[in-house]
Parts: C-alpha cells; sequence; structure tokens
C-alpha cells in the first residue's frame, strides 16, 4: 500500500535516492508524491540536475548542464564569474 508523503519527507527521499537507491515502498511513495506535487518534481528535477555537475566536476571534465539554452549558460558563467565563483 502506498503512503501518502509531506514534501518535508519527500525531499529526504529525493536527497537519500542521489546517493543510493531507495527501497521499493519508499520509491512507490516518492513516485506518487512527484506526480502531484509540482515544487517537490521540479526539486527533484534540480538534485539531478547538480548530482551530473558535481559529478562531472569531481572527474575534471567540462561540466554539461542537460536541457539548458547556451545563451542561460553563459548568463549563469557570467554572473559566477561577477560574483567572484568558479564558472563551472
Amino acid at each position: 500500500m502506498l503512503r501518502l508523503l509531506s514534501c518535508r519527507h519527500a525531499t529526504l527521499l529525493i536527497e537519500q535516492r542521489a546517493d543510493a537507491p531507495l527501497a521499493p515502498r519508499d520509491r512507490r511513495s516518492l513516485w506518487l508524491h512527484l506526480r502531484y506535487c509540482p515544487y517537490c518534481h521540479r526539486y527533484a528535477h534540480q538534485t539531478v540536475l547538480l548530482v551530473l555537475l558535481a559529478q562531472a566536476r569531481a572527474a575534471g571534465a567540462p561540466a554539461q548542464l542537460p536541457g539548458l539554452p547556451d545563451a542561460a549558460r553563459q548568463r549563469i558563467r557570467q554572473q559566477l564569474a561577477g560574483a567572484g565563483l568558479d564558472a563551472l
């Protein structure tokens, strides 16, 4: 039986999912929550992007932001450089 998750519990599961696979029951509950909660759905998507960027950074490869237009990437790089941070 699926249980309804709070957004707080869903975000914890999203974070855990980034490190290791979830138990089947948690995976199903999270899937259900992400189907009706646009905020957690967006958070889950952003978490995937952060994991991809961190993995690319750790491997020394240039980061590729999937689905992000080149103009947006350039704008982000300029803002990071303006803030004194390394460009991704």
